[in-house]
């Protein structure tokens, strides 16, 4: 049986989890999503740039985990309401694999606007396991460490579990970031590392400038929360507190210990590019979504060529390639 996150860490995530005043849009596109996907929908959990009001635009979409009870069941409720293109079976299959998928659902807001859903699918035997010290990758913790809220959620004991894995994704934060921090830091130095060491470990289509925008618009969430998780780890023996707010490593990190961090998220960014591949089957229109982020993030026009779009996957890396290489510029 899973243990119980820290009782103290548990209340501070469920503040922001389940916050008093609901974010509306997100709620009213989530509760568009659960009801397309049917009865095995038991939770949709809303983060990302929408959540933190990291500068999103127009063309932002709304980030959901969307935790089902079973893969197969839920595409064909999409399926039979005319929002999956592609075979119900295929798309299932592919979820066992290297979950989550990502899918892109359109949704109606609270006063009827249209309003993109970015779906990151996956069971919820998975979201425990990759919330958890037994996860295959960084994937769910480097989203769930930041701000989430929980807009749908079918019932009591699920809502149990699922405050049960954010808590732990953040308690779980100083076992991965532990090389990367300095000799002593507060709160906002810790953070500001957890968001640095996440966006090395994918590789991403914001400039590395994005990190520090995050943390800037993630602040007072972050602040809220953070101070919590260190002060468990003191108390369980992890970190020392030389002074009020200000925190040390109780150990120094041993070179076994940097090895198996740096091949943990070596191995994590393998399997986030093996996913890309996943999505160009999954994500209905991820040509027109990559393109539109890149200019967000880059501000920077891009046209592709016809040959470009008939045949991304043969003619498109020479682009990605290069724009890859100078986004940070």
């Amino acid at each position: 049986m899973r243990a119980s996150p820290p009782e103290a860490l548990r209340e501070a995530v469920r503040a922001q989890a389940f916050p008093a005043v609901p974010s509306a849009e997100a709620a009213a596109a989530a509760r568009a999503v659960a009801e397309a996907g049917g009865p095995e929908v038991r939770a949709v959990v809303f983060f990302g740039s929408r959540k933190s009001r990291a500068r999103p635009d127009r063309w932002s979409a709304y980030d959901y985990f969307v935790l089902v009870r079973r893969y197969a069941g839920f595409y064909r409720a999409l399926r039979a309401a005319g929002r999956l293109g592609r075979p119900a079976g295929l798309v299932a299959a592919l979820n066992r694999v290297l979950p989550p998928n990502q899918i892109s659902l359109d949704a109606s807001g609270p006063e009827g606007q249209r309003l993109a859903a970015k779906c990151a699918v996956a069971s919820l035997d998975a979201f425990a396991r990759e919330t958890s010290p037994r996860r295959h990758d960084h994937f769910f913790l480097g989203r769930l460490f930041q701000p989430a809220e929980v807009v749908y959620v079918a019932d009591a004991e699920t809502a149990q579990a699922i405050l049960d894995g954010l808590t732990w994704a953040h308690h779980l934060t100083l076992d991965w970031v532990r090389p990367c921090l300095p000799e002593r830091f507060d709160a906002d130095a810790f953070t500001r590392a957890l968001l640095r060491v996440s966006f090395r470990a994918e590789i991403r289509p914001e400039p590395a400038g994005r990190a520090v925008a995050l943390w800037e618009a993630q602040r007072e969430t972050l602040r809220a929360v953070y101070p919590v998780v260190l002060a468990e780890r003191v108390k369980s023996g992890d970190l020392r507190e030389p002074e009020p707010g200000v925190f040390a490593l109780a150990r120094p990190v041993g070179a076994g210990e940097r090895l198996g961090l740096a091949l943990y998220f070596r191995w994590s960014l393998v399997r986030a590019t093996a996913r890309w591949l996943k999505y160009v089957v999954t994500f209905q229109g991820w040509l027109d979504f990559i393109v539109r982020k890149a200019q967000r993030h880059s501000g920077q026009e891009i046209q592709l060529t016809p040959r470009e779009r008939r045949w991304p996957l043969v003619f498109l890396w020479p682009r990605v390639l290069r724009y890859l290489r100078h986004k940070d510029r």
